[in-house]
């Protein structure tokens, strides 16, 4: 039996140019049943020169080997690979076993959970990082900031927000929006995201319900503070087409698709493509429910695949070095019958999986309140929660201020209380310690 995914993994390599699927993955040449001398090839190749062997080179080695299109993604081609070598392996110790069962049925046992467990343990390699020993790095990143005063992180837009979180991370960034239904989370993730662009950046969003000219319309409101009401109804709306003449002029990007462009609703793996053909810097995500799970099983509870989805998303924001933004859904309890009430929905109100909240980096819950948005800081992995921040919002014009709550005072008395108080530890410490 070939190993079909071996056969996918060479193709790509020889395209793609890229090895690092093999070291990676910690993928072996016995793993490619059928093409283990070709696998060794490219692997001898690539240690001796530093370099994949082109088309031209390899096809004068493996005269008959076929090349093929290849459009998977790596997690999917080493999942497969481990598959069919384990199917291989299991084919191979049946013999063995059937032989051992005739014999001492609990010696032939013991032989397939050892067999079992070699052929299924998977082959990865992660060696990680000594930040001991490789401490200049940090340093020559926070170097090359001082100097040149190199913003690290995306202004989220609103200066109290980057108060708390201080923007959005560059990696390992997954930010959840939480909110009902029709209280205007799409908005808001558009405002974040028009925020970006002002910076820029090259923006990425899937919207899987609003198609790009409504989504244009909320940008020029958002931006250009014109009327949305206007721009959708065909009012008449002074300036606009100069307005419009002028913005491919400004720096930035903002790629926009929908489930028409990803023929369906996108798994991680074609997110990830869209990522790489746009070269996006900031990703935003409407809304986690409207995504596939691409390796789901035919079972899974919604609440299982979207763990999976948020876990990839998260996982991709490491890749590729960018924060990713996305929406989700509250639940009904995170309804707050209180009209008094200024809460938002918390974590514990995110639909159909708590997973969402713990593979996330930061989770905002949202809410509008007697005419008024509020965002409450429900998950801040770097530092402090609870924050409760309220802003007057014209929706139609894409207008927000500030407002300042009552206990804004009294939580800059503490908040300054607390770091006074850290500083003096710290100078203590500095004092006891022998270096």
């Amino acid at each position: 039996m070939l190993a079909l995914a071996g056969y996918q993994i060479i193709n790509k390599i020889i395209q793609t140019k890229e090895f690092g699927i093999i070291k990676a993955n910690g993928l072996e040449p016995k793993e490619f049943v059928g093409y283990e001398n070709e696998i060794q090839y490219i692997i001898d190749h690539y240690k001796k020169f530093g370099n994949v062997p082109d088309g031209l080179t390899f096809t004068a080695n493996f005269p008959e080997f076929e090349y093929s299109e290849v459009q998977e993604s790596d997690e999917y081609l080493v999942d497969q690979l481990h598959e069919q070598y384990g199917y291989q392996k299991f084919n191979d110790f049946l013999p063995e076993f059937n032989k051992k069962l005739k014999e001492d049925s609990r010696a032939a046992y013991e032989f397939m959970m050892q067999e079992a467990k070699n052929t299924l343990k998977p082959h990865t390699v992660c060696k990680g990082i000594d930040i001991i020993a490789n401490a200049q790095e940090r340093y020559d990143i926070y170097a090359t900031r001082n100097q040149t005063q190199t913003v690290a992180t995306i202004s989220t837009g609103f200066k109290e927000l980057d108060e708390i979180f201080g923007g959005w991370e560059y990696g390992d960034e997954l930010v959840t929006i939480v909110a009902r239904t029709n209280v205007g989370k799409s908005w808001i993730l558009m405002k974040f995201l028009t925020e970006a662009w002002k910076q820029g950046k090259t923006v990425g969003l899937y919207s899987g319900e609003m198609n790009h000219i409504k989504l244009g319309y909320r940008f020029d409101a958002l931006f250009g503070h014109y009327s949305n009401r206007c721009l959708v109804r065909g009012a008449q709306v002074d300036g606009y087409q100069e307005y419009i003449s002028n913005l491919p002029n400004l720096p930035g990007k903002l790629i926009i698709a929908t489930q028409e462009h990803f023929h369906g609703r996108p798994t991680v793996s074609k997110i990830r493509n869209f990522i790489e053909e746009n070269n996006i810097e900031i990703m935003g995500i409407d809304q986690l429910s409207l995504m596939d799970d691409g390796r789901a099983s035919r079972n899974d509870p919604p609440r299982m695949r979207l763990s999976h989805i948020s876990e990839d998303l998260f996982l991709l924001s490491s890749e590729y070095k960018i924060p990713i933004l996305a929406l989700a859904q509250a639940n009904r309890a995170g309804i707050k019958n209180d009209e008094n009430s200024m809460d938002a929905p918390g974590l514990e109100n995110i639909k159909e999986s708590d997973d969402i909240a713990h593979n996330s980096s930061k989770c905002i819950g949202m809410r509008q309140w007697n005419g008024h948005l509020i965002l409450d800081i429900i998950k801040n992995r770097e530092g402090r929660v609870g924050d409760k921040l309220m802003y007057t919002w014209d929706i139609d014009t894409g207008h927000f201020t500030y407002i300042p709550t009552a206990n804004d005072a009294a939580v800059a008395t503490t908040r300054q209380t607390v770091a006074t108080q850290a500083v003096a530890s710290a100078k203590a410490d500095i004092t006891a310690c022998p270096f």
